[in-house]
């Protein structure tokens, strides 16, 4: 199964996740399209179909309200059940199909926040904030994050990379946290995108 989202689906997921947390319902497709600026409910619902098959959430059809995200949770409440998916650089970005190769459990609080799967570190670009070669980083999806977050970002077709988020009115980079690494500034005419934030680690000897 791909986890791989675009753009668009990761402001979905977020914008339910959002809603269900301050209502405790789910939102309507027109809800939806409302808070992530889609106006037509077929849109939606395609995007929906796609989470679904994906296996982030349910849909229950004969319901207004009939969606159901399916948490990253095992048996005991203090446990994740996290995909494993992949690789992310932490140097130049790579390429990355997304696909899961195991799933692991592991304690909820290791992360500061939740997050939704796991990537493993290649490289050293992040080692002055911690974050080392064959680490496991927990990764929350949102397509957004703020200045001096550190993210998991899509270049175009180089791939992904963790990096620091720079974020100014007027710049926008990518900032390694180790000397001897450039920092990455994204071009406007590649599809640059924000995939997930950074929660935390576990390292494995």
């Amino acid at each position: 199964m791909s986890l791989t989202l675009t753009h668009r689906q990761a402001a979905i997921l977020e914008a339910v996740r959002q809603h269900l947390a301050e209502t405790g319902s789910a939102p309507t497709l027109q809800e939806i399209g409302a808070a992530v600026g889609i106006g037509h409910v077929s849109a939606v619902f395609k995007h929906l179909e796609a989470l679904e098959k994906k296996g982030y959430l349910i849909r229950d059809p004969s319901r207004p309200r009939g969606i159901r995200l399916i948490e990253a949770r095992a048996e005991r409440d203090d446990t994740l059940r996290l995909p494993l998916v992949g690789r992310v650089a932490a140097g130049q970005p790579i390429l990355n199909d997304g696909e899961t190769e195991t799933f692991l459990h592991v304690d909820e609080a290791l992360f500061r926040l939740r997050p939704d799967y796991l990537l493993r570190v290649q490289g050293d670009s992040m080692r002055d904030d911690g974050i080392l070669d064959g680490d496991l980083i927990g990764v929350r999806i949102t397509p957004d994050a703020h200045h001096g977050q550190t993210v998991v970002a899509r270049l175009g077709d180089a791939g992904i990379t963790v990096k620091r988020l720079h974020r100014t009115a007027t710049e926008l980079r990518l900032l390694p946290r180790s000397a001897g690494h450039a920092p990455i500034d994204p071009d406007p005419d590649e599809d640059f995108a924000i995939e997930g934030v950074y929660c935390g680690l576990i390292r494995r000897d």
